[in-house]
């Protein structure tokens, strides 16, 4: 009989298990309207344990197989930095910074950080040599970043916390961000996409001296007990590089993640949003374990049987249920029908694993996702 984290292993190991895992990603919107009493800012740098307490709670409460950590490492609220916290807008709390910058804590979504100076800067001014060996932030979207502690226990806290909050039979992932995200953070993504243009070899060099520090940090999740490792890359896909640009650039500095987690003995995956369909062996080819999100149209254009006609036999397969159309709007009856639909097809995979192809969107309700485990375990059995 499986665990849901011998089930989660088998899968990602190409392994048969007894049924389909089931496995999804909520936004952080979604863990924040479905429990309330966290508040976003204690959330967002882990005060007491909350994102990890936050995180395993939508597992636990959802019958999920394991859970990600999606941010580890992060550090506290530097008191010293802040101005004034305002606790009266509808939205959430507000950070002042004594800077001049502003951040908008989110009861239903990612903060929205306003710079007093915009911080994007040319490519010229990088110096891969000034890169650090140890990685200072995490790069969730443009324009945010999220600090992380620099002593060794608090680099890892989330996954220590989320471990003893789960127990030893949930499958716990940790989660890095892909080397081109933190090109994109420095650039912003119209000077990312023209210094991979114009400036490859430099380009090259940088994405190499950030691979080595995610690298790192991948160590660090590994030994503190990550059973799988997430690597976001939400650039990755076609809306922003050609399929040639992924090969030449993007790739080779994803791959020194890749076999980075296989050599400290972890399966890795590739979480692409949005339209990836032309490059799904380009993203294995890179040496990951499997892939995610794999949005259907008309998020992205992936089809799921094709993807497991294509690379379900040498990767495991991670989706990918519309969370928008389908487990968001859809009725009940047309969910249960839609995860019907993906079990038959995903079951013919050598490693699957059901999920929402993205991130659970904040506004979905509960019985919505409730439905996810209740008809795998009624039809996910091999």
């Amino acid at each position: 009989m499986h665990t849901s984290r011998t089930r989660l292993a088998a899968a990602m190991r190409l392994e048969r298990p007894d049924r389909v895992p089931v496995m999804c990603q909520p936004s952080l919107g979604f863990v924040l309207r479905q429990m309330p009493e966290l508040d976003p800012i204690d959330v967002w740098h882990n005060h007491g344990g909350a994102l990890a307490r936050g995180f395993c709670e939508i597992s636990r409460r959802f019958g999920f197989d394991g859970v990600l950590i999606p941010a580890v490492g992060l550090a506290p609220l530097d008191e010293r930095t802040v101005q004034r916290i305002d606790r009266t807008n509808p939205e959430g709390p507000v950070v002042h910074f004594r800077n001049g910058d502003s951040c908008l804590y989110c009861h239903n979504d990612l903060p929205r950080y306003t710079h007093a100076v915009p911080p994007e800067r040319e490519i010229g001014d990088l110096d891969p040599a000034a890169i650090a060996e140890q990685l200072s932030y995490h790069p969730p979207t443009t324009r945010l970043r999220m600090p992380l502690a620099q002593d060794a226990a608090g680099r890892v806290a989330e996954l220590t916390q989320a471990r003893v909050i789960a127990g030893p039979d949930m499958s716990l992932h940790g989660a890095l961000y892909s080397p081109e995200d933190y090109l994109i953070d420095a650039l912003g993504a119209d000077g990312a996409m023209e210094a991979l243009l114009t400036e490859p070899e430099r380009c090259r060099a940088l994405l190499a001296k950030f691979a080595r520090a995610v690298v790192g940090h991948a160590r660090e999740q590994i030994a503190a007990g990550a059973d799988a490792l997430n690597v976001s890359a939400p650039w990755a896909g076609q809306s922003f590089i050609s399929p040639q640009l992924y090969r030449d650039l993007i790739a080779p500095a994803q791959a020194v993640l890749a076999a980075a987690a296989r050599a400290g003995g972890v399966p890795s995956y590739c979480h692409t949003c949005g339209a990836i369909g032309d490059r799904l062996e380009a993203i294995i080819d890179t040496g990951f374990d499997g892939i995610e999100c794999l949005d259907p149209p008309p998020l992205g254009n992936v089809e799921l049987a094709d993807a497991v006609r294509r690379i379900g036999h040498r990767a495991f397969i991670k989706g990918n249920i519309d969370p928008v159309h389908v487990l968001l709007q859809g009725t009940p009856e047309q969910i249960r029908a839609d995860v019907i639909r993906r079990l038959e097809i995903g079951m013919t995979a050598r490693g699957f694993i059901l999920s929402t192809a993205c991130a659970i969107a904040p506004e979905t309700p509960a019985a919505h996702v409730a439905l996810l485990r209740e008809t795998a375990d009624r039809h996910g059995v091999y």
